[in-house]
């Protein structure tokens, strides 16, 4: 299991999730981004404009990918994943250097 920086646990292995499930925790993985992206300068990070296209994209997609078979979901979902863990990471990172 997989906890966002929030505290809600998100499954990494949800295969058996179903489509409301899988709803939630696109909205929640998205909603985890958005607060990272929060506060931080726009000029920061040049990645940061492609995860500002991004998110949206995503938004408006959590219907038909909540509908993808089990292994796109798997691998979207992980993707999603890893691009929080990045995201927290780049986070941490930014604000250690800033002291």
């Amino acid at each position: 299991m997989d906890r966002s920086p929030h505290g809600a646990p998100v499954t990494s292995a949800c295969s058996g999730l179903g489509f409301a499930d899988r709803q939630i925790v696109l909205r929640q993985i998205v909603d985890d981004l958005r607060n990272l992206r929060e506060g931080v300068p726009d000029d920061a990070f040049d990645q940061y404009q492609a995860l500002d296209r991004l998110l949206p994209m995503i938004s408006a997609s959590i219907i038909p990918i909540s509908r993808a078979d089990d292994e796109y979901w798997e691998n979207i979902l992980m993707e999603l994943l890893d691009l929080r863990a990045a995201m927290v990471r780049l986070r941490t990172g930014a604000a250690e250097t800033s002291h």
